[in-house]
């Protein structure tokens, strides 16, 4: 593919991967990647801790089905997450953005057997007052997804956290601005040359979500405190016959000379 395809072919990969390991060459083709990302002063802020031993994913695993527990109590979390939720394909499509409800969390087989609309209409209601779905978050509602997720964790054939280390930091009152958008670029460059391999990435957020969770993992992998903890990838190979997803038009967010409502 060229690099147009594979921008245009990128997902993030939320299902399963297959049984192969990542091959070695194709995990330092994805590291080459990140590696000649551009950042301010040609600092290279970033640090790739790479993840393939059992123990230490079923700690970030456990790490992630605790964190996913606790944010099904949070009314403010289940609200900030229900505004990006579309319940159909036509809604997500229609809508231009946000991710789709099925893909995130398993929906109880009985929703297979009613018609589309009431299916819809359901999850619409569910999705409007999901604040109150926080008192069944107390009574163990979050874990059901929370062990899926950190199975998903435990399961993948590599894990990678990406950190920034702070001293890294470019000059100018903007340098924090610039390490951050720095270490979006580095991400995305093993994201498409990922793709290209058929290699599949999903963020894992759940365990990153808190300060307290971050120190947790920043103490666990011996990291110091001048390294903050972007995002936690988890990788395999994929089939890819799978590619769906929306977007904005463009006419939704370009603007010329001025900006214009």
């Amino acid at each position: 593919m060229d690099v147009f395809e594979v921008i245009m072919n990128r997902r993030s990969h939320r299902g399963e991967f297959t049984d192969s390991p990542i091959e070695e060459m194709d995990l330092e083709k994805i590291i080459e990647a990140a590696r000649w990302a551009p950042s301010p002063f040609n600092v290279q802020p970033w640090e790739l801790l790479i993840i393939r031993e059992e123990q230490s994913k079923f700690e970030l695993a456990d790490l992630t089905e605790q964190a996913i527990i606790e944010q099904f109590k949070d009314k403010q979390f289940l609200e900030d997450n229900a505004r990006w939720m579309c319940t159909s394909n036509e809604e997500w499509h229609t809508r231009g953005d946000g991710v789709l409800l099925s893909d995130h969390v398993s929906l109880p087989k009985l929703f297979d057997t009613l018609p589309k609309k009431l299916t819809g209409n359901i999850l619409r209601t569910l999705l409007n007052n999901i604040s109150s779905l926080s008192i069944l978050g107390h009574l163990g509602i979050g874990k059901m997804p929370a062990k899926e997720i950190a199975a998903q964790v435990k399961e993948s054939p590599v894990l990678i956290l990406v950190v920034m280390n702070t001293e890294r930091r470019p000059p100018g009152d903007g340098g924090t601005r610039w390490m951050w958008l720095s270490v979006g670029m580095f991400i995305q460059n093993m994201l498409l040359a990922a793709s290209s391999l058929d290699i599949g990435i999903q963020f894992i957020s759940a365990p990153l979500e808190s300060e307290e969770d971050r120190d947790k993992i920043r103490k666990l992998f011996n990291f110091a405190d001048n390294h903050e903890i972007m995002t936690l990838l988890r990788l395999g190979y994929i089939n890819t016959d799978e590619v769906n997803s929306v977007r904005m038009k463009a006419t939704e967010f370009i603007h010329y000379e001025k900006y214009s409502d």
